[in-house]
């Protein structure tokens, strides 16, 4: 809120977003966190709903700081939560923790709104140009220091790794300008590109490759608003979580999928392998067949435990009793599975009910077309039951549009 007038676009960045549990801040990354709304170490869905209420109270009604600290200590006194932190005292811990959570998420929301604000073409007609403006921080980050006052075009590249927030605590802003104020700096054109030399490194939870830029903290890299504005869910279907309804049908207005993939007869597994053979050959795909198990970060962002336990069969003892992996005779199709996984066509997150209770599950769902041109559909489901693997020769779009319920995370781009 701003004079008293509600920042509308920022609220509607909160709106769309879907209550993510999760134990680790980086069990999200980049455009996860531009869906998902996830407090590092909730996963009880009712501490998670309160911690956004008070996060939207604020940004709607502008209440602050203080009374954001108010409700997160009673959300602390009500569930019991037992929270990283630092501080030598619990009042320390209390407001170091709040304050980061208070911090991380106003500061994205506003910046996404102002990327909104900032790139409405009435607004790049008159001013084309951003400047980056450094918090004046008493202890700034070299890099961010280094962009202070430099000036570059709203549609420059830059703006993709540099738009702030760029860290942890980071307050850096920006502000538009039109030519007349570039030349009034005296600029007689935008500051010249950095080059910021991004390294590679590895995904310390997966192993997976990441791109990281110096002086930029680890998971922040990336534009906020434009991941909302252009990421990777269509604006039709950005969308929170509805609630629970076991009638619930899917949306009318929903786009065809991706189309199949063609498969050629490399890409699947040999017939006759023995059920652990076949289990191996999708853990392959990950490089995990030796160790048995391992973490793979998905298209949305989020964090995926893999081993061979996926394809177990249990009693209710919970006594392994046997293995699902050929089941069907679905063996050979094991690297499909594995790519629904690596590279779906979609991944919703929807409200499931089991024995005791209502859950969420994440569904990756992905279509291909076999060598012998049989349509094959395979969906993944992921619950607090476990792994669910479900194969099928019916891919059709009104087939397969009833599994499309809840709220997407992520959507395939099909090259033009």
């Amino acid at each position: 809120m701003a004079d008293g007038i509600p920042f509308q676009e920022a609220i509607d960045f909160l709106a769309g977003k879907v209550n993510l549990p999760t134990k680790r801040w980086d069990d999200l990354q980049h455009a996860g966190h531009v869906r998902g709304f996830a407090v590092a170490g909730v996963v009880r869905d009712d501490m998670l709903a309160d911690f956004r209420a008070a996060i939207e109270k604020a940004r709607r009604d502008g209440t602050g700081f203080n009374e954001f600290q108010k409700d997160f200590d009673a959300i602390v006194e009500r569930t019991g939560w037992q929270y990283f932190s630092h501080g030598k005292t619990e009042e320390e811990r209390r407001a170091w923790r709040a304050q980061i959570i208070y911090n991380t998420n106003m500061r994205t929301n506003y910046m996404a709104g102002r990327w909104s604000q900032l790139t409405d073409p009435d607004i790049l007609r008159y001013r084309p140009y951003l400047q980056y403006i450094h918090s004046g921080s008493q202890h700034p980050r070299k890099l961010h220091l280094s962009f202070n006052m430099q000036v570059w075009e709203t549609t420059n590249p830059i703006w993709r790794v540099i738009y702030p927030p760029n860290g942890w605590g980071c307050f850096c802003d920006v502000e538009a300008l039109s030519e007349r104020e570039l030349r009034a700096l005296g600029k007689t054109g935008p500051d010249p590109t950095p080059d910021l030399q991004p390294y590679q490194a590895t995904d310390p939870r997966t192993g997976q490759p990441e791109t990281r830029y110096p002086g930029i903290d680890r998971g922040w890299a990336y534009n906020v608003g434009e991941e909302w504005l252009h990421g990777i869910v269509p604006q039709e279907l950005r969308k929170p979580l509805p609630a629970f309804d076991p009638e619930r049908r899917p949306a009318e207005d929903l786009p065809a999928l991706p189309s199949p993939t063609v498969v050629s007869e490399e890409m699947l597994a040999p017939e006759g392998l023995t059920d652990d053979d076949y289990v191996g050959r999708f853990l392959d795909e990950f490089g995990f067949r030796e160790k048995g198990y391992g973490y793979f970060r998905d298209r949305s962002g989020g964090i995926v435990s893999m081993s061979k336990a996926m394809f177990e069969t249990r009693d209710d003892a919970g006594n392994v009793t046997g293995s699902k992996s050929n089941k069907y005779e679905r063996g050979p199709y094991m690297p499909l599975l594995a790519a629904t996984i690596r590279d779906p066509d979609e991944i919703w997150v929807d409200w499931a009910a089991v024995t005791s209770g209502i859950v969420l599950k994440r569904s990756y769902i992905r279509r291909f077309v076999l060598p012998d041109k049989k349509a094959l559909f395979v969906r993944f489901e992921w619950t607090s039951k476990g792994w669910i693997a479900i194969t099928g020769f019916q891919s059709a779009d009104r087939y397969v549009r009833k599994f499309r319920t809840g709220a997407m995370l992520y959507r395939r781009q099909e090259e033009e």
